[in-house]
């Protein structure tokens, strides 16, 4: 009999052991999604973990019951078959490795390995035990807060914004391949960095915006509109940087109709008012924008009013899932153009992007200097170097293969990797 009361306090310890390390180690989001969804064990769960002092006093005052009751009893037993001399000894040292053993590596590994299983299996059962020794448990709750107030105490402070960020991007690094897709993960990552990238990292550079004047024939904008694979074209009037209007290929429509019934049309009548942003605006608050505006499309400044290029919702959006192409209009071209040369090399236009580069490459060109690969190359070396020239920056190569008057329009580039494999 003493031999079946031993083994069945051994199961419950199993039982306490595995389910504090389960509850533990089950994902809270699971268990929200799952109880949102109607799951009656979920929501036992879920009511559980929001009461951890009741939770993890009812799992300690069980586990330590059932080990006493385990060692006094086996103590007991074997005193009666070794004598007391030995069976002090015997029972402290084999029960310690059962308890050990059987009670604490084994369940607890197991139900760090099975953590959603495990508790919704142990969901009833735990529910009815917290229900039995829940005066007992309020009991000791209220003498532990008694005797913490005698402790000293650290100062709670509320995490900042960055805190919680950089307890996000570990969660994320911390998860397998096999949990989060690297995409998924990816996407993740680039939601927490939009409060930190500018309008000036993704903006499309003036050099590469389609513009024209108001002055220009209507029906050459819009034949220049209908070959641009962009949807919207910014109108200046005088100077390129005096943007005065945006013409969206829907309104463009309207324009063509009317132009057909009146040649007298004034085409800012169909124009949007353009909406200007610093480059030093975050991505975030830039997205902000464009719903309050309902706009997809704004002019990027400097701080002297000098227009450095566009953004559209399309740019930010692709700051997070990547390239984008809009069928309706044509594919984007591609942010980067490249050709890789014999010997590894990456020839790339001056003025791609650092960002889409690396992006595109998988590199860790530093980006905080300048935007661009030629004011990256300008910035190492501080002058506008000579076509030909080659230098070698922390183990990149950089060789200049184009230049136009101080434009630097093609970048050869050898990364680290591919050179030493030369």
């Amino acid at each position: 009999m003493e031999y079946i009361i031993l083994f069945v306090l051994l199961m419950f310890s199993f039982f306490f052991s595995g389910t504090e390390t389960a509850l533990t180690a089950v994902s809270l989001p699971l268990l929200s999604g799952r109880a949102e969804s109607g799951d009656k064990k979920a929501k036992i769960l879920m009511e559980m973990k929001q009461k951890p002092d009741t939770l993890l006093g009812t799992l300690l005052l069980g586990n330590n019951i059932v080990n006493i009751a385990l060692t006094a009893l086996s103590t007991s037993l074997l005193i009666s078959i070794f004598g007391a001399r030995w069976g002090v000894w015997i029972s402290t040292f084999l029960v310690s490795f059962i308890v050990l053993v059987f009670s604490e590596i084994l369940p607890k590994t197991y139900a760090m390995q099975m953590a959603t299983s495990v508790s919704f299996c142990v969901a009833w059962p735990l529910y009815i035990l917290i229900k039995i020794f829940s005066p007992v448990v309020r009991a000791l709750n209220w003498i532990s807060r008694k005797a913490l107030k005698i402790l000293p105490k650290q100062k709670q402070t509320t995490p900042d914004e960055e805190a919680v960020k950089e307890e996000l991007r570990g969660t994320l690094s911390l998860q397998k391949k096999d949990d989060v897709l690297r995409r998924e993960k990816g996407m993740l990552a680039s939601v927490l960095d939009l409060s930190e990238v500018t309008l000036g990292d993704i903006l499309v550079d003036r050099s590469r915006v389609s513009s024209l004047s108001v002055d220009t024939p209507v029906l050459e904008i819009l034949e220049t509109l209908s070959k641009t694979p962009y949807s919207r074209i910014p109108l200046f009037q005088g100077r390129r940087d005096n943007i005065v209007g945006v013409l969206h290929i829907k309104k463009a429509l309207k324009l063509k109709t009317d132009f057909e019934k009146n040649k007298n049309v004034n085409i800012l009548d169909y124009c949007t008012k353009p909406h200007f942003a610093l480059n030093t605006v975050t991505v975030l608050d830039q997205l902000s924008v464009f719903r309050r505006h309902r706009d997809h499309f704004s002019v990027v400044v400097n701080e002297y009013g000098d227009v450095l290029g566009v953004v559209t919702l399309q740019d930010i959006l692709e700051e997070i899932v990547g390239d984008l192409s809009d069928e309706t209009i044509g594919a984007k071209p591609a942010a980067v153009n490249w050709t890789l040369l014999p010997d590894g090399t990456y020839r790339l236009n001056g003025n791609a992007t650092i960002r889409d580069v690396n992006r595109a490459f998988h590199w860790n060109l530093p980006d905080e200097n300048a935007a661009t690969i030629a004011g990256l190359l300008m910035y190492f070396t501080e002058k506008i170097p000579e076509e030909g020239q080659q230098f070698d920056l922390d183990g990149w190569t950089f060789t200049v293969a184009r230049r136009d008057k101080n434009r630097l329009t093609q970048i050869d580039i050898l990364p680290p990797k591919e050179k030493s494999n030369d």
